[in-house]
């Protein structure tokens, strides 16, 4: 048992060669145990049951280890979702109500929009009260949002949830908000968070699920399956850090298009593996 946390806090603090050296010794290989049968004698089944199992185990081993090394690279914290995520786009100087409008709305405008382009039209919205917005044309509303992806149907609910806030008040729970057209786990997630200081799971973002399954962590592209495989790896404490921590990740070195060479985990990715990604 001393041993392995000997070679997890190696890993955790190794540098990309050092991380080299670590894997071309076998660390993380399953040891055999001496009273294990000879594969010989297993069915063609139970070998391939057993080859699944393992490979499960070594996906999955190493998750915090990894996220760890994630988090030296992030140590600056000067990615868009930094600097200018839709969580960022809200007037703090103003009442509960409004602010959490403003979040929800800023959050709503994100899905397949870039952060400095959702934060561009957010904060336009901010001149506008609740009752503005309610009672604004779709057309006019659109114009204020022109610049995300499918600003027609964020404009029809943004207009709507005005008109919700008005009429019964914003949402309060993880459950009431998921309700809401436009919001999905990801966005009900950050809202409760941000808005309640309350963190009710880890938020799954495209860059989180492409990372993850890279590395790979875990190979799924399912955004529910992938969130209570994290939350089942990490500590209820530390949830509220990992979106934004992946997501800058995603933004600065995993893009779709990788810059493998800044990255300290590239010696057991997967992706570069398979792409010959040369220094």
């Amino acid at each position: 048992m001393r041993q392995t946390q000997k070679v997890m806090l190696a890993f955790s603090e190794a540098t990309s060669n050092e991380l080299n050296e670590i894997l071309q010794h076998g660390f993380f290989k399953d040891k055999k145990s001496p009273n294990s049968k000879s594969k010989s004698k297993m069915s063609l089944s139970k070998q391939q049951c057993s080859q699944t199992a393992s490979m499960k185990k070594q996906q999955n081993y190493g998750t915090k280890q990894i996220y760890e090394i994630i988090q030296q690279m992030r140590l600056e914290r000067n990615a868009p979702v930094d600097l200018v995520g839709p969580q960022k786009c809200f007037n703090q100087n103003t009442d509960l109500q409004t602010q959490r409008f403003q979040i929800l709305t800023s959050l709503m405008l994100s899905p397949q929009t870039k952060d400095d382009v959702t934060s561009k039209c957010a904060n336009r919205l901010l001149e506008f009260t609740i009752n503005d917005i309610a009672n604004m044309d779709e057309e006019q509303l659109v114009k204020l949002i022109y610049e995300v992806n499918f600003n027609l149907t964020k404009a029809k609910r943004i207009k709507d949830l005005a008109q919700l806030a008005l009429s019964q008040g914003m949402p309060t729970t993880f459950e009431e908000t998921i309700k809401i057209k436009g919001v999905g786990e990801k966005i009900a997630l950050i809202y409760m968070h941000v808005a309640f200081q309350k963190v009710e799971g880890i938020p799954i973002d495209v860059n989180m699920i492409r990372i993850c399954n890279r590395i790979p962590i875990f190979k799924e592209k399912s955004p529910t399956k992938l969130r209570k495989f994290l939350e089942s790896e990490f500590e209820h404490k530390e949830w509220g850090d990992i979106n934004q921590t992946l997501v800058g990740f995603g933004q600065q070195i995993c893009l779709p298009k990788p810059k493998c060479e800044l990255c300290k985990l590239k010696n057991f990715c997967e992706y570069y593996k398979i792409n010959n990604t040369s220094d």
